[in-house]
């Protein structure tokens, strides 16, 4: 379990302290893929610094299960630090060592015996899918591959924790996702926490099941990120909240759609899980004689499975005929917000 308490940590600059990580404090529990998002400065790669003390906090404890990481002698910490991996955006190769040289260098540093180092890295290999690329030097791989090394090297020393620092922000959207399916694997068949840092909404969407939003060095919002999808409460979730049209704010689509239906009620309404792929807007229509057309729709794949969010027009009817809509769609778990 990661506990953070309070945490603060402060930089000088020009004579002015800037507190990049303010008062944070989370839980993040064993086994969990838990997501910490924000726009650039918003302090979440600080944070995850903190985690494995690459950075040490100004004030407030770190402490991986039950260890308190302020307490420890510099020795204790590299002991401890075995323990959690760490996987970059940029990869952090040394291009002048082959696949196999670059997964074993952790364990070269904690002194394993050559044979050892070895298999393990066979082993990993295997497990990352570059079987046939030890040889390889970092020049000769494709992003997607260079990643996979560098999830290989931060598994080496069998850590409890991985932490991952905007880990697809490089690659491509199809290399994102076989990314984000190998560290899925990696969290079932291992049992192992990982942390992931990022500033792309659907990959938190994709692959946590709880999240927090950072914003000037504060955690705004935090919870599943099922409730965060469908009621985001604050302005910087509510950004990361994409509808249908790319680059464009809940509030934004909202704005627009009410220019143009002028008259009536417009509803967005958001779907989790089996409800999502279910008839219940026809159903719920059936059951009214009032005209509605659905004016944005967007379905997305979760980790708690299908996501979406509809806009539905409303012309016509009566107060009776419409709470008889809206009722029938909260008895089927759908989320209805009036804009």
């Amino acid at each position: 379990m990661i506990e953070l308490y309070n945490i603060v940590k402060t930089f000088k600059a020009n004579k002015e302290n800037i507190h990049a990580v303010n008062n944070v404090s989370l839980t993040i529990n064993d086994g969990e893929i838990y997501g910490i998002i924000g726009y650039s400065g918003a302090g979440k790669s600080t944070l995850i610094r903190l985690i494995n003390q690459l950075e040490v906090q100004t004030a407030g404890d770190v402490i991986i299960n039950g260890v308190n990481f302020k307490e420890l002698s510099p020795k204790e910490l590299r002991l401890q630090r075995q323990q959690i991996g760490m996987i970059f955006q940029h990869f952090n190769l040394l291009w002048s060592r082959t696949v196999a040289e670059n997964i074993e260098l952790p364990l070269e540093f904690a002194h394993v015996p050559k044979a050892e180092r070895k298999q393990r890295a066979a082993e990993l290999i295997e497990m990352v899918g570059l079987t046939g690329r030890e040889d390889s030097y970092p020049s000769e791989l494709s992003g997607g591959q260079k990643q996979r090394v560098g999830i290989a090297r931060a598994l080496a020393n069998s850590p409890r924790i991985l932490l991952c620092d905007e880990a697809t922000s490089a690659l491509d959207p199809d290399t994102t996702e076989q990314i984000l399916e190998l560290l899925r694997e990696i969290n079932s068949r291992l049992g192992i926490t990982i942390v992931m840092i990022t500033h792309q909404m659907e990959v938190v969407q994709k692959i946590c099941t709880r999240m927090a939003v950072m914003s000037d060095g504060n955690i705004v919002e935090e919870g599943t990120v099922k409730q965060l999808f469908e009621h985001p409460k604050h302005a910087v979730t509510r950004r990361f909240v994409q509808n249908i049209e790319a680059n464009q704010t809940i509030e934004e689509l909202a704005e627009s759609l009410k220019k143009k239906y002028p008259s009536g009620k417009l509803l967005r309404l958001s779907f989790t899980g089996n409800n999502a792929e279910q008839p219940t807007i026809i159903n719920a229509a059936r059951l009214v004689p009032f005209e509605i057309s659905i004016v944005e729709s967007n379905i997305s794949q979760s980790s708690v499975g299908p996501m979406g969010v509809t806009y539905i027009h409303i012309s016509g009817g009566v107060d009776s005929d419409y709470n008889k809509f809206v009722t029938y769609l909260a008895d089927n778990n759908v989320i209805v917000e009036v804009l």
